[in-house]
């Protein structure tokens, strides 16, 4: 867990970004402020050969860290739902980001490849990730569920369906942005509902708000429905 937090970092937190390892490949599950951990804890991709950059959506919190890519050795390509979410192509999103005036030119220079994310089961890489879109947020975003060990789900607000879409995984990182129900985030009691209908193993609540000033309150909230949460932090290991 390379950033935990949403909207903004926060002296506990970077946003949102995670790192899973499989063999000599990466995929790095959105670009928020986490993703600079690439380059100030650089052993994280130690033995990676080929890093996948697979994107939620669009919204900054989630994307900036494509910024510090640039200074990455390792080579990486970029995935994410433009057409599917937002009628326009991935890459040309990046490039609103990356382009001249608010990056170096070489920035998109040293880009690898950039692939548009389909509904349904995508081969990145050797993961197998399938998308499903949410449609309860302010721009719509993907639920990802990767190698039936890990499903993430980010910026939503609670979605009966991705019980279906989460069933039977290993692991469940959810958003619990909101202390309690709200249009467009996902409160954490919501957030067990979803891990206990779905009978998965582990829940770990992610994309934390990070001006809510008792966490503990959140996990209680979670626990009491779905005992088996934990609270995403910076630097967590979670077995898949």
């Amino acid at each position: 867990m390379l950033g935990s937090g949403g909207f903004a970092p926060s002296d506990r937190r970077e946003t949102a970004a995670a790192l899973l390892r499989k063999g000599s490949e990466g995929l790095l599950i959105d670009a928020g402020t986490g993703t600079r951990r690439l380059l100030t804890e650089r052993s994280l991709l130690d033995g990676v050969e080929r890093l996948h950059v697979v994107l939620t959506h669009f919204h900054l919190d989630h994307l900036t860290g494509l910024f510090y890519l640039a200074d990455v050795e390792t080579p990486f390509d970029v995935w994410g739902g433009g057409e599917l979410l937002e009628g326009l192509s991935t890459r040309s999103l990046v490039e609103r980001l990356l382009a001249s005036p608010f990056a170096p030119a070489s920035f998109l220079e040293g880009f690898g490849e950039v692939h548009e994310l389909e509904a349904g089961e995508n081969a990145v890489g050797s993961f197998l990730v399938r998308t499903r879109v949410q449609p309860l947020h302010s721009n719509p975003t993907l639920a990802l569920r990767i190698d039936d060990a890990l499903v993430w789900c980010t910026d939503t607000s609670h979605d009966a369906e991705n019980v279906d879409f989460a069933r039977g995984a290993r692991v469940l990182c959810h958003e619990s942005f909101a202390a309690e129900t709200r249009a467009n985030h996902t409160a954490a009691r919501e957030a067990a509902e979803t891990a206990a209908a779905a009978s998965v193993e582990r829940l770990v609540l992610i994309h934390l708000d990070p001006l809510l000033a008792d966490e503990g309150t959140a996990l209680e909230a979670a626990r009491a429905v779905f005992p088996d949460t934990a609270l995403g932090e910076d630097g967590l290991v979670v077995p898949v």
